[in-house]
């Protein structure tokens, strides 16, 4: 899959981003059609993250 540029420069990783931030960002960058796999040390909160969002 393709780098998402236009995703990328308008949804900064922020600088020293704690694991909170970096869940975030990467649960926000798997919904928009992630173009790399999440990260195996916080890809189980990801998931968790998305799948609590997506429970009515």
């Amino acid at each position: 899959m393709a780098l998402n540029r236009e995703w990328h420069r308008s949804h900064r990783m922020p600088t020293k981003a704690t694991r909170e931030q970096r869940v975030a960002w990467h649960a926000a960058h798997a919904a928009a059609g992630g173009c790399r796999e999440i990260p195996l040390s916080i890809r189980a909160d990801v998931l968790e993250l998305l799948e609590s969002r997506a429970k009515p």
